[in-house]
């Protein structure tokens, strides 16, 4: 037997390719800054300076900033760069690669300048990608850094006595929308924001994150899993969201890595008004830090609990999507929420005597023959007809991580009724008559509709599921006819 070594040193295009990771161009400034509130000196509060036009994009802060040999590690892939400054304190950069990822996500010219704080001299070193690539040597990856006496007021760095500047030109996109920028890193910097340190880009300040909460109520959440803490908080917004902007932000050293994450509850119109954020140092971010592993046994223990604790929230949620014309709706609802906690008990439900109604009269369940005239039901696939209302139905299909074949969603603000149906149930994965899985879960709609919006008795709202799923099926296309 022979063996022989080879050297798989990576093409140098990898430095470009790397760019084409999944960053917008607000995550990539984001990322950047992560770097910026890692390199903390002492215990000042970090400042940071963005600046965006169409030709150039600036990130400056008044960092630990680094020397001429942490920078060139810097620049180099997979760095474990706590080995190389010897720092031991938790950092948000995990993979060393973060901040060449964003730079080439971003653009194809980088210029990098730093100064440590009592050094002489500033490093720079300057990249870019087109000269990059035109190598001859496939495997060439060096880089230059220069070295200069620091002259404070000139250059990117400023007044400021130590920190780094990286500016980015060449850019991928000439148009930066530049309040989606500012509006990523109030929600992915809240923790820093509240702490003090403070972000501007092209010099308004940016404000953290806020939440409009029903009576501004905050739930706390502290919860010990295997000897870890998960902390943070839930609550109700004050309104429904169908743009998703709903669930758990979670966060991982003060850096947001998911928002707006669904898998402790389930993705409905119903449990829409659930808020909250959570802090989960002990669960790794994936590769990008654009959510976690959750194939990790920490994670999954984390969705069990998380799962748990909001059960009660959830029920607030949907209680709240009901009953539109009862003024006391938001407020029962956190009535019933404290109760499931344990914070007050059931003879402290006080509404202070407001009318339970805004008419003052109960205008549910009636059965005068006015009432069942109002209720006769026609329609076709597009509408329902109840009376003289026409509700709009549609149906979408999705992944409710349940049983459950589907579910409905009724938007009071709207008066939309749709179906959802669940792409992982049995009933849709073992049918291949598509068409009549929607009928059925638009009538079981209709049905639910009939009963918890309308105020029918069961034996009427099934009348009217029957009645609707007649005259659509009857009036069916014709591709809908079995060959």
């Amino acid at each position: 037997m022979t063996s022989k070594k080879f050297d798989i040193t990576p093409d140098i295009r990898l430095l470009v390719d790397i760019g084409e990771a999944n960053y917008e161009v607000p995550q990539a400034i984001s990322e950047l800054i992560a770097n910026s509130m890692d390199a903390r000196y002492l215990d000042e509060k970090v400042k940071i300076e963005v600046f965006i036009d169409d030709n150039e994009i600036s990130i400056i802060d008044n960092g630990i900033g680094m020397t001429e040999n942490i920078l060139a590690e810097a620049l180099r892939l997979a760095a474990q760069m706590d080995t190389v400054t010897g720092n031991t304190k938790a950092r948000k950069g995990m993979y060393g690669l973060g901040l060449k990822a964003a730079c080439a996500s971003l653009g194809k010219h980088w210029n990098i300048v730093t100064r440590p704080e009592g050094d002489p001299n500033q490093y720079s070193v300057e990249i870019d990608l087109v000269d990059w690539l035109k190598k001859k040597d496939r495997k060439n990856w060096e880089v230059e850094v220069k070295s200069e006496k620091f002259k404070k007021g000139e250059g990117p760095i400023g007044d400021r006595t130590h920190g780094t500047a990286i500016t980015i030109t060449k850019l991928k996109e000439n148009f930066v929308m530049v309040t989606a920028v500012t509006e990523k890193l109030g929600m992915a910097y809240k923790p820093h924001l509240e702490f003090g340190d403070s972000i501007f880009v092209n010099s308004t300040a940016v404000t953290p994150k806020t939440y409009t909460l029903v009576e501004d109520r905050k739930y706390e959440i502290d919860l010990e899993i295997n000897g870890y803490q998960v902390t943070g908080w839930y609550g109700l917004d004050t309104k429904t969201h169908n743009s998703g902007d709903y669930g758990i932000n979670i966060y991982r050293e003060k850096q947001l890595v998911e928002a707006w994450n669904k898998d402790f509850l389930r993705a409905h119109l119903m449990s829409s008004r659930v808020v909250g954020e959570i802090d989960l140092p002990f669960v790794a971010a994936n590769f990008h830090k654009l959510g976690f592993n959750k194939t990790s046994e920490e994670w999954r223990l984390v969705k069990k609990y998380m799962t748990e604790a909001l059960k009660p929230a959830v029920k607030a949620s949907g209680r709240m999507a009901q009953g539109k014309k009862d003024n006391l709706r938001q407020a029962k609802a956190i009535r019933g929420l404290d109760l499931a906690l344990g914070l007050i008990s059931p003879e402290d439900q006080n509404f202070d005597g407001v009318t339970d109604t805004a008419t003052g009269e109960d205008d549910t369940r009636t059965s005068t023959p006015a009432r069942k005239a109002q209720n006769v039901v026609t329609g076709n696939f597009q509408t329902l007809k109840i009376g003289e209302d026409e509700i709009p139905i549609s149906y979408v299909f999705e992944k409710l991580e349940e049983t459950i074949p589907w579910d409905y969603i009724f938007d009071e603000d709207t008066g939309d009724l749709q179906a959802v149906i669940n792409t992982d149930s049995l009933i849709y994965t073992e049918t291949t008559d598509v068409e009549l899985i929607v009928v059925m879960a638009l009538a079981e709609a209709v049905m639910a509709y009939s009963i918890k919006h309308r105020g029918l008795e069961y034996i009427k709202a099934k009348e009217n599921r029957d009645n609707w799923m007649h005259l659509v099926i009857k009036s069916r296309p014709k591709s809908w006819v079995r060959k």
